[in-house]
C-alpha cells in the first residue's frame, strides 16, 4: 500500500523572471515499510520534497497524499497535528540543545504538549534502541558526531511516527560513522517505518539499493528519475 502519492507537484518560489522551479510536476509513489533515497546535487529540489513530505512547506501545486489525506490543503492546526504524530525528522547539523543533556533533547518534540513519566520511560528506551542508553545525562556537547546524529535520530523516534525523513543524514560525519548511522536507519525501517533519506552521497544509495526494501530514485532541476539523469561531476544539464 502507498502510504505517501504526490500528484503532479510543483513548488516554484519567486515570480516571472526570478522564478525559481524547486519541484517540477513530480508524481511520485511511496509504498509503506520500504527505503527510499532520494538522490541529486546541490540544488536540485532534494530539502524542497523532504519539507513538502513533513509538511515543513507546502506546494505550490499538486496534490501531496499522506495516509489518504491531502496534506496539502489542511489547516495549520491538522499540518502540526500531522507533524507530530505522522513525521519523524533528522537533519544534517543534527539541531540539539547545547544547555540540555541527551534524554532532554530526545524529549524536546513533547514540550509543547507536556512530558509525563512515560514520556521519559519511552526516551529510555529509544536511547537504549541507538546506542545511547547510558549516555542520557551527557551534555549533547561532550558528544562525537555519530552520538550527535543518535540523539537526532532518538528525538525522531519520539512520537513514534510512521514516516521517518532523513535529510543528509551523513553528511557531517566519517565514512565509518555514516555507514553506521545508515546501518541504524535500516534497522528501523526494517521494524515498519518508512524510511526517506535525501542524499548526495552514492555510498548511501548503494546500501540501500541492496537492500530487498530498498530502492534509489533521482532528482535533477526538481524533476524525478527512475534512473541517473545527471553526471555530478558535470554542470552540463544535458547530461
Amino acid at each position: 500500500m502507498s502510504v505517501i502519492i504526490l500528484k503532479d507537484v510543483s513548488k516554484v518560489y519567486g515570480e516571472e523572471r526570478t522564478e525559481i522551479k524547486a519541484l517540477y510536476h513530480v508524481d511520485l509513489e511511496i509504498e509503506e515499510g520500504k527505503i527510499f533515497t532520494v538522490m541529486g546535487p546541490s540544488g536540485s529540489g532534494k530539502s524542497t520534497l523532504l519539507n513538502i513530505l513533513g509538511a515543513m512547506d507546502k506546494p505550490s501545486s499538486g496534490e501531496v497524499i499522506v495516509n489518504g489525506i491531502d496534506i496539502g490543503n489542511l489547516p495549520e492546526r491538522k499540518l502540526s497535528e500531522y507533524r507530530k504524530k505522522q513525521v519523524g525528522f533528522t537533519f544534517q547539523n543534527f539541531y540539539l540543545l547545547p544547555n540540555l543533556n541527551v534524554l532532554e533533547n530526545v524529549l524536546v518534540p513533547l514540550v509543547p504538549y507536556g512530558i509525563k513519566d512515560e514520556d521519559r520511560k519511552r526516551a529510555q528506551e529509544i536511547l537504549d534502541i541507538v546506542g545511547l542508553g547510558d549516555r542520557t545525562t551527557s551534555k549533547v556537547s561532550k558528544l562525537s558526531g555519530g552520538e550527535s546524529q543518535r540523539v537526532a535520530i532518538a528525538r525522531a523516534l519520539i512520537n513514534d511516527p510512521k514516516i521517518i525523513l532523513a535529510d543528509e543524514p551523513t553528511g557531517n560525519l566519517d565514512s565509518e560513522t555514516g555507514k553506521s548511522i545508515i546501518e541504524l536507519l535500516i534497522k528501523l525501517a526494517e521494524k515498519g517505518k518508512t524510511l526517506i533519506i535525501v542524499t548526495h552521497d552514492p555510498r548511501v544509495a548503494g546500501m540501500i539499493a541492496d537492500h530487498p526494501l530498498g530502492k534509489n530514485i533521482w532528482i535533477k532541476d526538481g524533476q524525478l528519475s527512475d534512473e541517473p539523469t545527471y553526471d555530478m561531476y558535470c554542470w552540463d544539464s544535458k547530461t
